[in-house]
């Protein structure tokens, strides 16, 4: 190979500042003058014509050249996007695993509490098995008391009286007690 540089390389490696002058000044030739200026190398490595001739394969090189940045860039940003799903992945499947084992211990406990419901509701069945009801006991409530006769209203014990034409009640409560009774008429009575 010889000691000489390869134009269309050197305009390649250049590549941005050959098109972006022939852009602003609107021509290849008014381009030329000023690149051999600016780029004083430009003139020893290649010709007017040389370059002329480089110029249709330089702007695909370019268009070519910038899609392979645009890629590379575009790639990069998806390895790092990719990076970032990946810790995200292994983060939520650690917070997964916790949520699982979370899972296990509350299932676990629920399971022994109901359990222990299970055996309490056993328990109470049992005892209310041996518990005598007291709706079966005969009841002692006197069917008058100091001339007042008795009543159970709902679940409430109250007395009444015609009194002057008008019945009179008294409200006793919901247990009977004759003391309670009694004392209830000395109050209305005066």
């Amino acid at each position: 190979m010889s000691n000489k540089s390869d134009p269309f390389q050197f305009m390649i490696n250049n590549r941005k500042k050959i098109l972006n002058e022939i852009r602003s000044s609107g021509s290849i030739p008014k381009a030329w003058n000023l690149l051999i200026k600016k780029i004083p190398e430009l003139e020893r490595i290649a010709k007017f014509n040389t370059f002329k001739g480089y110029m249709k394969a330089l702007y695909v090189v370019d268009e070519i050249m910038d899609k392979k940045n645009e890629i590379c860039a575009e790639k990069k940003n998806l390895e790092v996007e990719l990076d970032t799903v990946r810790q995200d992945k292994e983060r939520k499947e650690k917070e997964l695993g916790k949520v699982r084992q979370e899972h296990e211990i509350i299932l676990k406990q629920l399971l022994k509490i109901q359990a222990e419901k299970t055996e309490l509701e056993n328990e109470l069945n049992m005892v209310s098995q041996k518990i005598p009801n007291p709706k079966n006991e005969p009841k002692t409530v006197p069917k008058h008391v100091n001339g007042w006769g008795v009543q159970l209203k709902g679940n409430y014990y109250r007395l009444f009286k015609r009194i002057n034409g008008k019945v009179k009640w008294i409200h006793v409560g919901r247990t009977w007690k004759i003391d309670l009774a009694e004392r209830k008429i000395r109050e209305f009575t005066g």
